[in-house]
C-alpha cells in the first residue's frame, strides 16, 4: 500500500512539474502556481507512502508472504466485493454519467444507488435523502454561489 502511495506521489510531482514549467503559465507567479502546490502535495504523499512501506516491511517481517496468504479469503468477503462494487458506481458516475446526463438526475442516481447498496434503510428514506442533498447542492452551488455543476 505503502508502495502504491508513493508512485502515485511520484507520479503527481511529475503532473506537477510539468504545470510548473508549462509556457501556458510562464506569467503567473511562481507562488501562486498549480504546479507548486501539486508538487507540494505529491512530495508529501511520496513521503508519506515511503514511511508507510517502511512501517509495514519492519512491523509484519515478510509482508508479502502474509498478503498472499490473506488475499484469497479476501477476496471471498462480501464487503470486498462491495467495495468493488462501489467503485465500479463511482466510475461509472465520472466517466459515464457525466456530460451525457444533467447533473441533478446523475447524481440524484448515484447517491440512491450507494445508498442501497450499502442498505442505508427503506426505498423511501433513499429518495428522500439522495433528493433532498441534491436539490440542495444544486441551489447552494449552482443558483446562490453561481458554480457551474457538470
Amino acid at each position: 500500500m505503502g508502495t502504491g502511495f508513493a508512485l502515485i506521489g511520484l507520479y503527481v510531482m511529475f503532473d506537477g512539474y510539468i504545470a510548473y514549467v508549462s509556457p501556458a503559465l510562464v506569467t503567473v507567479e511562481k507562488s501562486v502556481n498549480p504546479g507548486v502546490t501539486t508538487l507540494f502535495i505529491g512530495g508529501f504523499l511520496a513521503l508519506l507512502g515511503v514511511v508507510l512501506a517502511l512501517i509495514g516491511m519492519r512491523g509484519a517481517g515478510n509482508p508479502f508472504l502474509k498478503a498472499a496468504e490473506v488475499i484469497p479469503e479476501t477476496l471471498r468477503k462480501t464487503s470486498f466485493m462491495r467495495g468493488v462494487l462501489a467503485m465500479a458506481c463511482i466510475a461509472v458516475y465520472f466517466f459515464v454519467f457525466w456530460g451525457r446526463i444533467p447533473y441533478v438526475i446523475s447524481t440524484f442516481l448515484f447517491l440512491a444507488g450507494m445508498m442501497f447498496l450499502f442498505k442505508g434503510g427503506a426505498w423511501w428514506k433513499l429518495v428522500l435523502v439522495s433528493g433532498s442533498t441534491v436539490a440542495i447542492i444544486w441551489y447552494v452551488f449552482g443558483e446562490l454561489a453561481m458554480i457551474p455543476l457538470p
